[in-house]
């Protein structure tokens, strides 16, 4: 009721505007009808702010706006240095309480990319097992998450909460034990790379299938990549989950696109505009997966898809139908979750991940 999509914010709102409105049309000097009309401009602002952010569902609380704001990790994640290989023993040694055997550990420590040149902080989040004794010896199945543009790391666990997510279906046998990674896409709130290797710039695409997975890979008790790692994002993120695991069917065994699109948009934002191919159209095609599915012979082997979409986004709806089609020339059981009445917002995105980690955690 008082959050940033309560009604008491919104009626608040309405009445700052109101009583500004009223006291310009009752004061009679110019002077004070300027304040009252640069009064009235902020509640007026804020309450067109506060309509897309319930439309979209971005914010469900204050705290998810500051951490947005100040771009702070959510407070269940705890930052960790780089401690190259020793990682793994370190959270061995220093992690060894009941809480992380009950809850798991959720950390924020960078993650370098020797190959691509580029260095981001990430977020990794290891489940309860990983802590217990008889998983001491297991190696864990991984799940690389891509978030949207614009967005950061932290809307996994702020706003969507995934790890208590995952470990609720853990806890009813509804999912298996795997850990989360989850990198820095976009190297910040004003950019979109949508995972490309830009020509002649920024190498994401690189960073993410092979910097990433190879370096939590030697750090952590975890698998290989390859048929042991999924990877799944939301809108832009949806995008790249597809079109990664398709560009590379040896580093993913399973991808999930939520409310994605499927072939790459003109530009990315770097922040100004840039065509990622520098019209190399064959380039973009090898980047399109629904031109790659439409091929005679796609990459093999074909990684397991997973794809959602509300009803209430038109595009998304499209899009992921026309992927979905040529998907099931070569998996008819492929899942494709629709959302009656789900727009590209948080709030499908909220109905839709528990499904797909039920579903991705017995592919990988």
């Amino acid at each position: 009721m008082f959050g940033p999509q309560g009604f008491v914010f919104f009626a608040l709102l309405v009445l700052l505007f109101a009583g500004a409105l009223y006291w310009l049309v009752r004061v009679r000097h110019v002077a004070l009808k300027v304040v009252a009309g640069v009064m009235a401009f902020p509640p007026a602002m804020m309450f067109g702010v506060a309509l897309v952010n319930h439309v979209y569902g971005y914010y469900e609380s204050w705290d998810d706006a500051w951490r947005d704001l100040t771009n702070q990790a959510p407070a269940s994640v705890a930052r960790v240095p780089d401690l190259g290989a020793r990682l793994d023993q370190v959270l061995s040694e220093a992690v060894r309480k009941r809480q992380a055997r009950k809850n798991g550990f959720a950390l924020q420590t960078t993650l370098p990319g020797p190959q691509s040149r580029v260095s981001r902080q990430g977020v990794v989040y290891l489940p309860p097992q990983y802590f217990q004794k008889p998983y001491a010896g297991q190696r864990f199945p991984v799940i690389e998450l891509i978030h949207g543009s614009p967005g950061t790391p932290g809307d996994y666990e702020g706003r969507l909460k995934v790890s208590g997510m995952l470990r609720k279906l853990i806890s009813s046998h509804k999912a298996k034990p795997v850990v989360l990674v989850i990198p820095d896409a976009n190297g910040g709130l004003d950019r979109s790379t949508q995972c490309l290797n830009t020509v002649r710039g920024e190498q994401d695409e690189t960073y993410l299938a092979f910097d990433v997975p190879d370096d939590v890979a030697g750090r952590l008790r975890v698998e290989r990549p390859g048929p042991a790692w999924g990877i799944a994002g939301f809108s832009e993120g949806g995008f790249c989950a597809a079109n990664l695991a398709l560009r590379h069917p040896d580093r993913y065994g399973a991808a999930a696109a939520l409310s994605g699109y499927f072939e790459p948009l003109r530009t990315n934002r770097l922040p100004r505009a840039v065509d990622p191919f520098r019209g190399d159209r064959a380039l973009r095609a090898a980047n399109s997966p629904l031109k790659v599915l439409a091929q005679a012979l796609p990459p093999a082997p074909l990684p397991h898809f997973w794809v959602m979409s509300g009803t209430a986004a038109q595009s998304d709806m499209v899009q992921a139908q026309a992927f979905v089609d040529l998907v099931k020339q070569y998996q008819p059981g492929a899942p494709f979750l629709v959302i009656k009445g789900g727009q590209h917002n948080y709030a499908a995105w909220r109905q839709a991940f528990p499904k797909m980690f039920e579903w991705v955690t017995t592919q990988v």
